[in-house]
């Protein structure tokens, strides 16, 4: 089966639509270096989630006409320190901007090393239906929101990426494989 990926993102962003707690730097997320997208997340007097990180523009370039057949989210992830409690809240598919209602959230404590955790996979279409052109757009991508199920600690975030399985569309020229058939009998057809 065809894939192209893992790809990184080229946009990062803070989106305030679910949660509270503010991001600093998400465009750390851009690439697995160490540095990170921050956030933190309180257990007191109630709980408080991050905000969504929002990572879209990933650059594809599927085939038009090709068939999607899944895509896998990786997310390289960790927590400042080993006394907190840090855990996904959402982590949900971005198509034409709209953030999806399919969640994946990993249901395990983040460790303190950087590990990549991946989400839906090679035949996971994340509960929509998808187009070549869908995936290509510059906004494709994915969100997540940090929790806690404890004491208060901090989310990093190294980097998203993602890589899109798919089944290419049948070769085109049939028509004009025809009309050249047609011409190759007919040579007057071809006379000006």
């Amino acid at each position: 089966m065809p894939s192209q990926g893992p790809n990184s993102p080229g946009t990062l962003v803070e989106d305030d639509s679910y949660g509270m707690s503010a991001w600093t730097d998400p465009s750390q997320a851009a690439t697995s270096d160490d540095t990170y997208a921050t956030a933190d997340v309180f257990s007191f007097p109630a709980p408080i989630d991050t905000f969504y990180l929002k990572a879209t523009n990933f650059s594809f370039s599927i085939p038009g006409g090709a068939t999607i057949d899944g895509i896998l989210v990786e997310i390289e992830k960790s927590k400042a320190s080993g006394l907190e409690s840090v855990i996904d809240r959402q982590v949900r598919i971005v198509k034409g901007g709209t953030i999806g209602s399919t969640e994946k959230a990993d249901a395990n404590p983040w460790t303190t090393t950087d590990t990549y955790v991946s989400y839906g996979g090679s035949s996971d279409l994340w509960g929509e239906s998808w187009s070549a052109s869908d995936i290509n757009a510059s906004d494709f991508g994915v969100v997540l929101s940090a929790g806690t199920d404890g004491s208060s600690g901090t989310a990093q975030i190294d980097h998203f990426r993602i890589t899109v399985y798919y089944t290419e569309g049948a070769a085109g020229g049939g028509q004009q494989k025809a009309v050249v058939a047609s011409a190759v009998a007919h040579p007057s057809w071809t006379d000006e």
